[in-house]
């Protein structure tokens, strides 16, 4: 299924302002990533955020794309309501929830 150029577009801006946080040896270039979401092999940012409700209680702080090998996964922080910091992180392929801590 075609993502539509706009959804691409955001998805890439929103890696490159993120990137400066990232792990520059995990990081995926955010054209690399564009393709692979174009391609289908990764799921988008509004897919992850469709399929994750959590991800939508709180600010979204961070969002990175890694690749460890061939494991893409994305790893997001969120501020809740209530002020405390959560990390998630996510299959990037499924959209699968990983892993999740709690911050203060």
């Amino acid at each position: 299924m075609p993502y539509p150029f706009k959804t691409v577009f955001a998805f890439v801006i929103f890696l490159r302002v993120c990137a400066v946080y990232a792990d520059p040896q995990d990081m995926v270039d955010p054209d690399y990533a564009a393709e692979l979401v174009s391609q289908g092999k990764i799921v988008s940012l509004d897919q992850l955020l469709a399929m994750n409700q959590v991800l939508t209680r709180g600010r979204m702080l961070d969002l990175e794309l890694e690749q460890n090998d061939d494991v893409f996964t994305y790893e997001v922080e969120v501020l809740h309501t209530d002020g405390h910091v959560s990390e998630y992180e996510f299959d990037a392929v499924t959209g699968k929830l990983l892993q999740e801590s709690f911050g203060e």
